[in-house]
Protein backbone atom coordinates (compact mmCIF):
# COMPACT_ATOMS: atom_id res chain seq x y z
CA UNK A 1 0.00 0.00 0.00
CA UNK A 2 2.89 2.43 0.93
CA UNK A 3 4.53 1.72 -2.11
CA UNK A 4 1.11 2.13 -4.37
CA UNK A 5 0.55 5.62 -2.82
CA UNK A 6 4.42 6.99 -3.14
CA UNK A 7 4.77 5.96 -7.03
CA UNK A 8 0.91 7.65 -7.07
CA UNK A 9 1.50 10.58 -5.38
CA UNK A 10 5.39 11.61 -6.06
CA UNK A 11 4.74 10.48 -10.12
CA UNK A 12 1.54 12.75 -9.88
CA UNK A 13 2.89 15.63 -8.16
CA UNK A 14 6.16 15.77 -10.09
CA UNK A 15 4.06 15.50 -13.44
CA UNK A 16 2.24 18.54 -12.32
CA UNK A 17 5.41 20.48 -11.32
CA UNK A 18 6.37 19.64 -14.46
CA UNK A 19 3.16 20.68 -16.41
CA UNK A 20 3.31 24.20 -14.98
CA UNK A 21 6.93 24.38 -16.04
CA UNK A 22 6.69 22.97 -19.78
CA UNK A 23 3.24 24.65 -20.36
CA UNK A 24 2.89 27.61 -18.22
CA UNK A 25 6.47 29.10 -18.02
CA UNK A 26 6.27 30.65 -21.60
CA UNK A 27 2.96 32.39 -20.95
CA UNK A 28 4.12 33.65 -17.53
CA UNK A 29 7.34 34.88 -19.23
CA UNK A 30 5.80 36.51 -22.46
CA UNK A 31 2.46 37.83 -20.71
CA UNK A 32 4.56 39.44 -17.47
CA UNK A 33 8.02 40.51 -19.23
CA UNK A 34 6.74 40.80 -23.26
CA UNK A 35 9.17 38.34 -23.65
CA UNK A 36 10.09 37.47 -26.76
CA UNK A 37 9.77 34.23 -29.33
CA UNK A 38 13.99 34.33 -28.78
CA UNK A 39 13.68 34.53 -25.26
CA UNK A 40 11.51 31.89 -24.80
CA UNK A 41 13.63 29.54 -27.45
CA UNK A 42 16.56 30.06 -24.88
CA UNK A 43 14.37 29.41 -21.88
CA UNK A 44 13.35 26.31 -23.40
CA UNK A 45 16.41 25.07 -24.78
CA UNK A 46 18.54 26.26 -21.51
CA UNK A 47 16.38 24.00 -19.51
CA UNK A 48 16.27 21.13 -21.75
CA UNK A 49 20.39 20.94 -21.36
CA UNK A 50 20.03 21.37 -17.69
CA UNK A 51 17.55 18.60 -17.21
CA UNK A 52 19.31 15.67 -19.93
CA UNK A 53 22.94 17.15 -17.97
CA UNK A 54 20.99 16.37 -14.57
CA UNK A 55 19.41 13.18 -15.12
CA UNK A 56 22.71 11.78 -16.64
CA UNK A 57 24.84 12.61 -14.14
CA UNK A 58 22.86 13.04 -11.07
CA UNK A 59 21.73 9.51 -11.83
CA UNK A 60 25.04 7.85 -11.54
CA UNK A 61 25.66 9.73 -8.38
CA UNK A 62 22.59 8.61 -6.69
CA UNK A 63 23.07 5.02 -7.98
CA UNK A 64 26.84 5.66 -6.29
CA UNK A 65 25.86 6.73 -3.24
CA UNK A 66 22.41 4.46 -3.09
CA UNK A 67 20.09 7.16 -1.15
CA UNK A 68 17.72 7.69 -3.85
CA UNK A 69 15.02 8.47 -1.18
CA UNK A 70 16.95 11.01 0.04
CA UNK A 71 17.67 12.73 -3.44
CA UNK A 72 14.13 12.12 -3.90
CA UNK A 73 12.66 13.59 -0.68
CA UNK A 74 15.05 16.16 -0.33
CA UNK A 75 14.96 17.27 -4.30
CA UNK A 76 10.90 17.12 -4.17
CA UNK A 77 11.19 19.68 -0.80
CA UNK A 78 14.10 22.19 -2.97
CA UNK A 79 12.03 21.84 -5.94
CA UNK A 80 8.71 23.02 -4.39
CA UNK A 81 11.21 26.25 -2.90
CA UNK A 82 12.24 26.89 -6.52
CA UNK A 83 8.79 27.31 -7.53
CA UNK A 84 7.81 29.35 -4.85
CA UNK A 85 10.43 31.51 -5.88
CA UNK A 86 8.87 32.50 -9.21
CA UNK A 87 6.27 34.41 -6.81
CA UNK A 88 8.97 37.32 -6.27
CA UNK A 89 9.60 37.20 -9.83
CA UNK A 90 7.54 40.50 -10.39
CA UNK A 91 8.41 43.36 -12.32
CA UNK A 92 7.43 45.58 -9.07
CA UNK A 93 9.37 43.48 -7.03
CA UNK A 94 12.24 43.59 -9.59
CA UNK A 95 12.10 47.42 -9.51
CA UNK A 96 12.08 47.73 -5.98
CA UNK A 97 14.77 45.21 -5.10
CA UNK A 98 16.60 46.88 -8.20
CA UNK A 99 16.29 50.19 -8.60
CA UNK A 100 19.37 51.06 -10.82
CA UNK A 101 17.77 48.01 -13.39
CA UNK A 102 17.02 50.38 -16.51
CA UNK A 103 14.46 47.45 -17.81
CA UNK A 104 12.48 45.82 -15.21
CA UNK A 105 10.89 43.30 -18.23
CA UNK A 106 14.55 42.38 -19.43
CA UNK A 107 15.71 41.88 -15.78
CA UNK A 108 12.44 39.45 -15.12
CA UNK A 109 13.00 37.95 -18.53
CA UNK A 110 16.77 36.60 -17.53
CA UNK A 111 15.61 36.04 -13.64
CA UNK A 112 13.19 33.63 -15.35
CA UNK A 113 15.47 32.06 -17.52
CA UNK A 114 18.23 31.24 -14.46
CA UNK A 115 15.47 30.28 -11.99
CA UNK A 116 13.86 27.78 -15.19
CA UNK A 117 17.04 26.19 -15.00
CA UNK A 118 17.31 26.08 -11.15
CA UNK A 119 13.87 24.42 -11.18
CA UNK A 120 14.94 22.26 -13.82
CA UNK A 121 18.11 20.52 -11.63
CA UNK A 122 15.99 20.73 -9.01
CA UNK A 123 13.39 18.57 -10.71
CA UNK A 124 15.48 16.65 -13.04
CA UNK A 125 17.31 15.18 -9.57
CA UNK A 126 14.31 14.84 -7.62
CA UNK A 127 12.34 13.34 -10.28
CA UNK A 128 14.08 12.25 -13.31
CA UNK A 129 17.16 10.86 -11.56
CA UNK A 130 15.83 9.21 -8.25
CA UNK A 131 12.33 8.83 -8.58
CA UNK A 132 12.41 6.66 -11.80
CA UNK A 133 15.43 4.67 -10.52
CA UNK A 134 14.13 4.32 -7.07
CA UNK A 135 10.37 2.46 -9.22
CA UNK A 136 12.83 0.27 -11.07
CA UNK A 137 14.74 -0.32 -8.31
CA UNK A 138 11.69 -1.16 -6.23
CA UNK A 139 9.69 -3.63 -8.50
CA UNK A 140 10.40 -6.77 -10.34
CA UNK A 141 8.77 -8.57 -13.48
CA UNK A 142 5.63 -9.41 -11.46
CA UNK A 143 4.66 -5.52 -10.97
CA UNK A 144 6.95 -3.55 -13.20
CA UNK A 145 4.71 -2.66 -15.51
CA UNK A 146 1.66 -1.80 -13.59
CA UNK A 147 3.90 0.98 -11.79
CA UNK A 148 5.47 2.22 -15.03
CA UNK A 149 1.41 1.83 -16.34
CA UNK A 150 0.76 4.33 -13.67
CA UNK A 151 3.79 6.48 -13.91
CA UNK A 152 2.99 6.65 -17.83
CA UNK A 153 -0.18 8.02 -17.02
CA UNK A 154 0.59 10.82 -14.71
CA UNK A 155 1.54 13.39 -17.15
CA UNK A 156 -2.09 12.83 -18.66
CA UNK A 157 -3.95 13.25 -15.42
CA UNK A 158 -1.57 16.37 -14.83
CA UNK A 159 -2.56 18.11 -17.57
CA UNK A 160 -6.07 17.50 -16.34
CA UNK A 161 -5.76 19.20 -12.76
CA UNK A 162 -3.59 21.91 -13.66
CA UNK A 163 -5.47 22.99 -16.64
CA UNK A 164 -8.82 21.97 -14.59
CA UNK A 165 -7.83 23.75 -11.80
CA UNK A 166 -5.94 27.57 -13.27
CA UNK A 167 -8.54 27.74 -16.25
CA UNK A 168 -10.08 30.22 -14.37
CA UNK A 169 -7.27 32.56 -13.47
CA UNK A 170 -6.56 35.93 -15.59
CA UNK A 171 -2.94 35.12 -16.98
CA UNK A 172 -2.81 38.78 -17.27
CA UNK A 173 -2.44 39.47 -14.05
CA UNK A 174 0.48 39.52 -11.54
CA UNK A 175 -1.64 38.24 -8.62
CA UNK A 176 -2.80 35.40 -10.61
CA UNK A 177 0.80 33.64 -11.44
CA UNK A 178 1.70 34.57 -7.62
CA UNK A 179 -0.71 32.52 -6.56
CA UNK A 180 -0.36 29.54 -9.32
CA UNK A 181 3.18 29.57 -8.31
CA UNK A 182 2.49 29.21 -4.26
CA UNK A 183 -0.04 26.70 -4.96
CA UNK A 184 2.23 24.58 -7.17
CA UNK A 185 5.19 25.16 -4.60
CA UNK A 186 3.19 24.11 -1.42
CA UNK A 187 1.84 21.36 -3.19
CA UNK A 188 5.26 19.83 -4.46
CA UNK A 189 6.97 20.65 -0.89
CA UNK A 190 4.24 18.87 1.13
Amino acid sequence: GRFWCSVTLFSLIGQVAWVVENMYFNVFIYKMFSASAADISLMVAASAVTATLTTVFIGALSDKIGKRKLFISGGYILWGLSIFSFVFVRTDIIDALFPMTLNAAATGVTLVIVLDCVMTFLGSTANDAAFNAWVTDSTDSSNRGAAEGVNAMMPLMAILVVFGSFMAFDLNRAESWSLIFALIGAIVIV
